[in-house]
């Protein structure tokens, strides 16, 4: 029963795909901000119980017998000391990094959100390098992501970039 808003900067955008309850043609970044300021503060203490509960009663886990994807995202956060950026391309890799990585800091995680972008990984890996020199930077990829963009370890040697390539198969 939830009501779907749409904002784009491109009216003909508006009820495209997705048929919408309002259309709101503009920036996302200034209409979110205008919004914000008309809503009052929401809490939802009954939502938050129910999620930790669930999270108790259904912890994270995986098989511990061998190497895994989740424990390899695991500790690529532990060894990082959750520091590192960490970008990713699509694929189950994506999904654990969402659940096994601590993202203690703002910014530490660049990912398409599932957007479907396979080949996304190592380009942004590159710009996330670029725009943060002193950070280190891990792209965890699936073999086939990778080789959609690897040419550009062209790229990657060409500037130096100290980019860590860990690659799920």
């Amino acid at each position: 029963d939830a009501k779907i808003i749409h904002i784009d900067v491109d009216a003909a955008e508006i009820n495209k795909n997705v048929v919408v309850d309002l259309g709101i043609v503009g920036d996302a970044k200034n209409v979110l901000k205008e919004l914000n300021e008309k809503l009052t503060r929401q809490n939802h203490p009954q939502w938050l119980k129910e999620i930790r509960d669930l999270k108790e009663r259904y912890p994270l886990s995986y098989d511990d017998e061998g190497l895994t994807g989740p424990y390899v995202i695991e500790q690529i956060d532990y060894l990082t000391n959750s520091e590192a950026i960490i970008c990713t391309d699509v694929g189950q890799h994506q999904m654990w990094a969402a659940q096994f990585l601590t993202h203690k800091k703002p910014h530490t995680i660049v990912t398409s959100g599932g957007a479907g972008t396979m080949g996304y990984g190592l380009p942004a890996a590159i710009g996330a390098q670029v725009g943060a020199p002193k950070k280190q930077v891990i792209l965890v990829v699936g073999d086939g992501g990778f080789q959609m963009t690897c040419e550009e370890l062209m790229m990657v040697r060409q500037y130096n970039l100290p980019i860590k390539i860990v690659i799920i198969n």
